[in-house]
């Protein structure tokens, strides 16, 4: 990924509330690079423009960074790795769990964690069925999917994962309902945003572990 496509990630980044350095920048655009020569031979995306996929896969998931309490967070179905790896990237600080089912996307996912020495992040071959302990997975401070399951679906297993008082984020398009109570979770938050350059709309449901 170019230098202009880095900057641009960088003020997309700056007008969602979240400040990047220039090292933190270089290992967004080597996951992006990496995504897309393993493409070829794992399906990961459906989206291989440069400039969609920084919009729509980094910048979008960089949108749950300010949300995020401090601790660890679980990133269901995480596919490529987004939301999780651009979200540890812009903060070093958590514990990042990244699951998913597929075998091949999580040794791609291992592969981009050696390479961006991202040592607090994991990678798991996985199905979630709401048993962590059976599936050797922590309980967590929060939990996020973006096109995982339907928001009832997602917050139904979500709440097995999230220790209590911590949070579960629903990552959704203008339209998709919402619950306002699934289980153990309630809705605390709504939010909505537009993404940086094409300024289609997004939102985020945010629901508290009580």
């Amino acid at each position: 990924m170019d230098a202009a496509r880095l900057a641009k990630i960088g003020e997309g980044a700056a007008q969602m509330g979240v400040r990047l350095g220039p090292d933190q920048l270089k290992q967004l655009g080597r996951h992006v690079d990496l995504m897309l020569k393993w493409n070829r031979s794992v399906n990961l995306t459906a989206i291989t423009d440069p400039d969609e996929v920084a919009e729509k896969h980094v910048l979008d998931s960089l949108a749950v960074v300010p949300l995020l309490p401090s601790g660890s967070l679980l990133d269901a179905g995480t596919g490529a790795g987004f939301p999780g790896i651009p979200v540890a990237i812009a903060r070093p600080d958590l514990e990042v769990v990244l699951v998913d089912s597929v075998q091949k996307k999580v040794a791609f996912l291992k592969s981009v964690l050696a390479e961006l020495r991202l040592p607090k992040v994991k990678a798991v071959a996985v199905r979630l069925e709401g048993n962590p302990s059976r599936e050797e997975l922590p309980r967590v401070h929060a939990a996020v999917a973006r096109a995982f399951a339907s928001p009832e679906d997602w917050l139904r297993l979500a709440q097995h994962y999230v220790l209590p008082a911590g949070v579960a984020i629903c990552m959704l398009g203008p339209s998709d309902k919402i619950p306002p109570q699934a289980g153990a979770l309630t809705l605390k938050q709504e939010l909505a945003y537009a993404l940086p350059i094409s300024r289609a709309q997004r939102r985020l449901a945010i629901y508290k572990h009580v």
